[in-house]
């Protein structure tokens, strides 16, 4: 809550900043991605399949000194990809995790499964969306009128699990852009600092918990059309 607290008045200190300024623009956002996720883990590093991200919000610009100038925004994101599960169970029919995400959360009686006596096995793969609040802010350096590197951070909110271990989640961006017209458009490259863990306490009927661990790896189309600018 604090982190959010925060976040807000930095939020609200830069659109403050960027109405005292004589070069402005409101615009809004959209994206689509290719969604990476690595793992840190080895023991469930080949265990995920990427997926595909979209997005839609507002952003904010003005210049700062020579030819740098900067953005902030806010944006609702959606993501997807896919975890994979076995679930074991025993003699007695009682199932006995595999390698689900809840056993390497320290959640679950996640055990060496060589040395279990199993009968049966369960296994697939989750679909996992996931709903996010982001706040991006970058630094844009033109290099020629209308093309010019970008780099920044974002912070990112994952709203719709019961069990989230960064709140916020932190990512690095760098990237692209051009405004040669009106709608401009930029390629950036997303990855995070560190590694997010989300899932639910309720197991689903086979007894797995669905969620997963993994380090935000993406890489984003973005276009943004301007409404209202103040030269």
């Amino acid at each position: 809550m604090k982190q959010l607290s925060l976040l807000l008045v930095i939020l609200s200190l830069s659109i403050s900043s960027v109405l005292a300024q004589p070069k402005i623009q409101f615009g809004v956002t959209t994206e689509g991605s290719w969604f990476m996720p690595s793992q840190t883990i080895p023991t469930i590093r080949d265990q995920i399949k990427d997926g595909f991200g979209a997005g839609i919000g507002v952003n904010a610009f003005r210049d700062l000194f020579w030819r740098v100038s900067a953005d902030v925004g806010i944006l609702y994101r959606y993501t997807e990809m896919k975890q994979y599960y076995q679930v074991y169970y025993d003699a007695g029919g009682y199932a006995v995790y595999g390698n689900d995400w809840f056993c390497f959360t320290g959640g679950g009686n996640g055990v060496n499964i060589d040395y279990i006596d199993y009968t049966e096995l369960s296994e697939g793969w989750d679909k996992l969306p996931m709903h996010s609040l982001v706040v991006p802010i970058h630094l844009r350096l033109h290099f020629t009128k209308n093309l010019f590197i970008k780099g920044g951070i974002e912070s990112a909110w994952l709203l719709n699990h019961e069990v989230v271990n960064e709140k916020p989640e932190f990512n690095w961006t760098i990237g692209f852009e051009s405004d040669q017209y009106k709608l401009s458009w930029s390629v950036n490259y997303i990855k995070g600092f560190k590694d997010q863990g989300f899932g639910n306490h309720i197991p689903e009927a086979d007894g797995h918990y669905k969620g997963s661990i993994y380090r935000n790896n993406m890489l984003q189309l973005s276009l943004s059309y301007p409404i209202w600018q103040k030269k």
